[in-house]
């Protein structure tokens, strides 16, 4: 395991350092775009095109990467995303901002896909799920680290967008010196919605909700955040501990998933969020500290479920239908989160900023009357026949190869799989 580390210790510091520009740039662009004028449907509108590129990105990134090559289409993508967030600085118009966030959601979706093969390069069955846990925790440490820099300037100047510039350029010096060879071009992905739908319900329900939830939420968490009296750096501190939060439970809440039925877990976490959410519309303005650790409930809640989501999905699903699962899980995702913002953004609108938690609450409330529903139509899988719980990133279709429930071989049983499951598949488990 540590020669495994050490071969990708440079990789995983260009991990870190894009993640700091673009969480920096996450939180920036919509505290940016209020002080600019934009109204809370145009903030929206932001956080959808960006989640748009990403949906675009992951069946980009296959076809770029087998034409130009990894290093190439890093530098490449690395160079438009830099160039979009110098950009923001030098117009503010709303349809120009909403292409730049769609060419950054897109390049992130691209460079993500990159590193995410050289790891898989890197690793093999007995060390993937500790290379995964570190990815996981360095993905994390990147965006919380980059919410800090908001204590630096104003969001209304060009220093935040240029130094997100800087971060996103400097990221790309590890792979651009790298002598390693490239890794293996990465299938595009297949969507099978119908299939999956039928295999876990409640799986494909919760990647939406995380979607929609969360993609609201990090599009106007901040503006949220600056509306309580936070001000910028608050904004930051603010998402900052919604990301804490979500790490400190991720694992444990895994962990007891693998004990308990997964859907009772996740009946737990949309409880939690829902209560967080409904602190955060009732909190007064100002209440810094009681924000921050409400803020620190509803990431402890909310983020979770997409994980919990994926290993309830693999309970069900054969280890070479595993590939599937995760592909459509990340795009029900995104659709989810190209949704969510701008449904948000309406209400918030005509209304108040609280608006925004009175949705999340409403959608997690909905996943729980699904979660619960199911209990009743479908036995839990025993603990000792359950595949072990996984913590997954969010990022692009190709982070699957990192899955240790996943076998090497899987690119050999994938093209075995049909269309459709036999008829036996879907009967060998109770309903």
């Amino acid at each position: 395991m540590r020669s495994a580390m050490a071969s990708i210790a440079a990789l995983l510091i260009s991990v870190f350092i894009l993640l700091a520009g673009s969480g920096l740039q996450t939180t920036l662009v919509p505290l940016a775009a209020t002080d600019s004028g934009f109204d809370a449907l145009e903030v929206g509108f932001l956080g959808s095109s960006y989640f748009i590129g990403m949906m675009l990105g992951c069946f980009a990134a296959p076809w770029l990467i087998r034409r130009t090559g990894h290093i190439r289409a890093f530098g490449a993508c690395t160079a438009l995303a830099t160039a979009a967030s110098v950009l923001f600085s030098l117009t503010i118009d709303p349809w120009i901002w909403n292409l730049l966030r769609c060419l950054s959601g897109l390049c992130y979706a691209v460079l993500y896909a990159i590193i995410e093969s050289w790891l898989n390069d890197k690793s093999d069955n007995s060390n993937r799920g500790g290379i995964l846990a570190v990815y996981n925790v360095v993905n994390f440490a990147g965006m919380a680290a980059g919410q800090q820099f908001l204590r630096l300037y104003p969001p209304s100047g060009f220093q935040l967008f240029s130094l997100s510039a800087v971060l996103i350029s400097i990221a790309s010096i590890p792979v651009a010196l790298t002598r390693s060879t490239s890794p293996l071009v990465p299938e595009s992905p297949r969507l099978r919605l119908p299939w999956l739908i039928r295999l876990s319900p409640v799986a494909v329900a919760g990647a939406f909700t995380v979607g929609f939830a969360n993609g609201a939420f990090w599009t106007l968490g901040p503006v949220y955040a600056t509306l309580k009296g936070l001000g910028a750096s608050g904004a930051g501190d603010f998402i900052t501990a919604s990301i804490i939060g979500a790490v400190l439970v991720l694992w444990p809440a895994g962990r007891l998933s693998d004990r308990v039925d997964r859907r009772f877990v996740i009946l737990g976490c949309c409880l939690l969020s829902a209560g967080a959410g409904i602190g955060l519309v009732l909190v007064p303005d100002g209440a810094a500290w009681t924000i921050f650790g409400l803020a620190f409930l509803f990431g402890a809640g909310a983020m979770p479920i997409y994980s919990l989501s994926s290993a309830h999905a693999a309970d069900f699903a054969a280890p070479a239908e595993m590939v599937a699962v995760a592909t459509g899980l990340l795009l029900v995702y995104t659709v989810g989160a190209v949704v969510g913002p701008t449904i948000a953004a309406s209400l918030i609108e005509v209304t108040t900023a609280g608006a925004l938690f009175v949705l999340t609450g409403l959608i997690h409330l909905a996943m729980m009357l699904l979660a619960l529903y199911r209990l009743t139509r479908r036995e839990a899988i025993p603990p000792e026949q359950r595949e072990p719980f996984v913590a997954v990133p969010r990022t692009s279709t190709n982070v699957v190869e990192l899955d240790p429930r996943i076998p090497a071989s899987h690119d050999e049983a994938q093209e075995a799989i049909p269309d459709e499951p036999l008829p036996d598949q879907t009967v060998q488990r109770p309903l």
